[in-house]
């Protein structure tokens, strides 16, 4: 089972994380055994799909926690569980708090990621973004190292794309999610390339909220924490769990002097 159709199963699974997945609907996307498919996805992700699954769910839910007011037995049931019980059993295993416990304490989340360093004025602005088709290739990284992601595009670059926008997606929510297994992709609207590697993911299609960072990657988390703080601050939007869209204008894929640089965040709102 070549790359390609494992990342086309990784996204079947994120799409249809809180309902059974069958064995037979696993072996037709990726027309390879089950016994062939677990090998292999544990092999990339050091996960088996069962976990990966189970994780998805919780992470899901957690969020869905903190972003929102939304009942917690909707949040349950949306998630995929039966009902609050089971999820409230699985979500405390895993976390080692309640559901009802993450929400209280969200606003702790928050205040001390957004006091840990200098946080920027707000530039925000709402926009409605149409979908858009991208070749895309993913990353596991620890905590969204910044060192690990710039040697990712170094990598990218050296093919020599033209002609392209470049973007990178933040699928894992941060200060929810496992640290160790922090997603991000690299994406680009067009593929000179015969790479296996890259595969076709579709991004935007919604509300955003708009932000700019000016500079280095490496004070990048300051916007994040203006951004966390619109949210905690004014409640005038919701975010959702789908992944944040970095747009490097400038950077990423040009030699371009740090100080020089310009990206754009687009954070999903409701």
């Amino acid at each position: 089972m070549d790359v390609e159709k494992v990342f086309k199963l990784l996204i079947f699974i994120e799409e249809n994380y809180n309902r059974e997945i069958s064995i037979q609907e696993l072996e037709n996307i990726s027309l390879s055994s089950y016994r062939n498919i677990q090998r292999i996805f544990k092999k990339i992700f050091n996960e088996t799909i069962g976990e990966f699954k189970t994780r998805l769910k919780l992470e899901k839910g957690f969020s869905s926690l903190v972003y929102s007011d939304e009942d917690i037995v909707e949040i349950a049931l949306k998630v995929g569980y039966e009902n609050n019980q089971s999820f409230t059993k699985a979500f405390k295993k895993k976390f080692n708090f309640t559901p009802n416990q993450a929400r209280q304490k969200r606003e702790t989340i928050f205040i001390d990621f957004i006091k840990s360093g200098i946080k920027t004025e707000s530039n925000a602005q709402l926009v409605y973004l149409d979908k858009r088709k991208v070749y895309s290739r993913l990353l596991i990284t620890s905590d969204y190292d910044n060192e690990t992601i710039n040697d990712f595009w170094d990598e990218l670059n050296s093919k020599k794309f033209k002609n392209t926008n470049y973007y990178g997606l933040i699928i894992d929510q941060p200060l929810i999610s496992l640290k160790s297994k922090s997603r991000y992709e690299a994406c680009f609207d067009y593929n000179n390339s015969i790479d296996s590697k890259e595969k076709i993911r579709f991004i935007f299609g919604g509300k955003y909220m708009k932000y700019i960072h000016f500079g280095s990657y490496d004070t990048i988390l300051d916007t994040y924490r203006s951004i966390y703080a619109d949210w905690l601050i004014k409640r005038n939007f919701e975010i959702l769990s789908s992944p944040i869209v970095e747009l490097y204008e400038i950077g990423r894929n040009d030699t371009e002097k740090e100080e020089d640089f310009k990206t754009i965040i687009y954070v999903p709102v409701k």
